[in-house]
C-alpha cells in the first residue's frame, strides 16, 4: 500500500482548496435534449393518423432524450484553480526507471533545467504526473513508481506557483 494518495486524490487538500473539482455541463447533452423536444414537436405536428413518420419521431424523441440524460450524468470532470480561473490539464511523462533518484532530486530541489537531461521512456518505471493550468502559472507534480501491477505514489503532490509553475512547464517541455 502506497503511503502517499495520488494527486488525483490529494490535490484539493494540498492546495487549501485552490483547486477544486467541477462538473462541467456537456453542451451534446444539451444538445440531445432540444433534438428530442424538436422530434416531439414534429410528431404533434404531423396530423396523418396513417403516418409512420410520427412514430418515427416519437421513438427518436425517446431515445434522443435518454441519451441526453445519460450524456449529462456522466459530465466531464475538471479541476479549477481558483486564483487565476484556469482550468488544470493533466499530462503523464514517463522516464526511465534508473532515473527515479535525480528526478525526485529534480523536483524537491526545484532544480527543472535538470529535467531535460532526463531520459524519457514510454511506459517504463517511473512516471511524472502533472497538473497544470493552461496560463501556467501554477503545477502540481507527483512522481510514482511502477511495483507489480501498478503504479504508486512515491512522493507527495509537490505545488509549483508563478515563476516557478513557467520554469517547470519550460523545462518539462510544455512551455508553449
Amino acid at each position: 500500500m502506497s503511503k502517499y494518495k495520488t494527486i488525483t486524490e490529494d490535490i484539493e487538500t494540498v492546495t487549501n482548496k485552490e483547486v477544486v473539482k467541477q462538473n462541467r455541463v456537456s453542451l451534446v447533452a444539451l444538445g440531445l435534449v432540444v433534438a428530442a423536444v424538436l422530434c416531439v414537436a414534429g410528431g404533434w405536428a404531423i396530423e396523418d393518423p396513417n403516418s409512420s413518420l410520427s412514430t418515427f419521431l416519437f421513438t427518436a424523441a425517446v431515445f434522443l432524450f435518454l441519451g441526453g440524460i445519460v450524456k449529462f450524468f456522466m459530465g466531464r470532470e475538471c479541476y479549477l484553480f481558483r486564483p487565476t480561473g484556469s482550468h488544470l490539464q493533466k499530462i503523464t511523462v514517463y522516464f526511465d526507471a534508473k532515473e527515479s533518484q535525480p528526478l525526485q532530486y529534480c523536483i524537491e530541489e526545484k532544480r527543472f533545467e535538470d529535467l531535460k537531461q532526463l531520459k524519457r521512456q514510454i511506459n517504463t518505471g517511473v512516471k511524472l504526473d502533472v497538473m497544470l493550468t493552461g496560463d501556467k502559472k501554477f503545477a502540481a507534480v507527483q512522481l510514482s513508481e511502477y511495483v507489480p501491477y501498478a503504479y504508486e505514489a512515491i512522493s507527495p503532490v509537490i505545488c509549483y506557483y508563478g515563476e516557478e509553475a513557467k520554469n517547470f512547464s519550460h523545462y518539462l517541455g510544455n512551455g508553449r
